[in-house]
């Protein structure tokens, strides 16, 4: 019983050490950015191995947003659009396979503070329909912090407009998790019911 129990905690101790620990992150424009009008990479906020980061700007037709170094709502941020009306912003976040990623919070900023009227949405790809649609909603000086209790495995995707031109998006934050492969479950599954058994061995004996 002990040898058994001792392969059992090693196989559980070679499991979690080749465990891949969360990764917090945050896409900040202005660690890339300093200009304003630049175009902003298709893929900037990617991590390599674990998240792909895309964007789509439909007005434009371009997979980028651009830069805009200050003034929505006194921060830089990442804009959409030619126009205050009909422009729309859409980024996507897609784990690579075996991770998953939890969309944290997210900043929209109002061009010159004034007081803009937008909408957001927030969608997991692996599910039909949105998961939440704010409907009309005003920006204004202060900003609007967004956040987001929503995980997948499959992407997750931020929608903003009809003035994704004059409200822009920035401080995206997210956590990429791996995925337990159903091996690792089994595993921890056994060790801990060896180890339940031996306790309560052990309890009998004492009593």
């Amino acid at each position: 019983m002990k040898s058994t129990l001792k392969k059992s905690l090693f196989a559980l101790a070679v499991a979690a050490s080749f465990a891949t620990p969360a990764q917090a992150d945050e896409i900040r424009f202005e660690t890339g950015y300093t200009t304003n009008w630049q175009e902003i990479s298709p893929t900037f906020g990617s991590v390599a191995g674990l998240l792909d980061v895309t964007y789509l700007d439909p007005q434009r037709g371009t997979s980028s947003f651009r830069f805009w170094a200050g003034d929505y709502s006194g921060r830089p941020a990442a804009f959409a659009g030619t126009t205050e009306g009909g422009s729309t912003g859409f980024i996507t976040l897609t784990p690579t396979a075996g991770n998953k990623v939890s969309l944290d919070s997210f900043f929209l900023g109002s061009y010159v503070n004034a007081n803009r009227g937008t909408s957001y949405f927030i969608d997991d790809l692996a599910t039909p329909g949105l998961d939440f649609a704010s409907g009309a909603i005003t920006v204004g000086a202060p900003g609007l912090t967004v956040t987001s209790g929503i995980t997948s495995a499959t992407g997750i995707r931020i929608g903003f407009g009809p003035d994704a031109y004059n409200v822009g998006i920035n401080n995206i934050n997210f956590t990429i998790n791996p995925v337990p492969e159903p091996e690792s479950y089994a595993l921890l599954l056994a060790g801990l019911g060896l180890m339940g058994a031996v306790a309560r061995r052990r309890a009998k004996r004492m009593a």
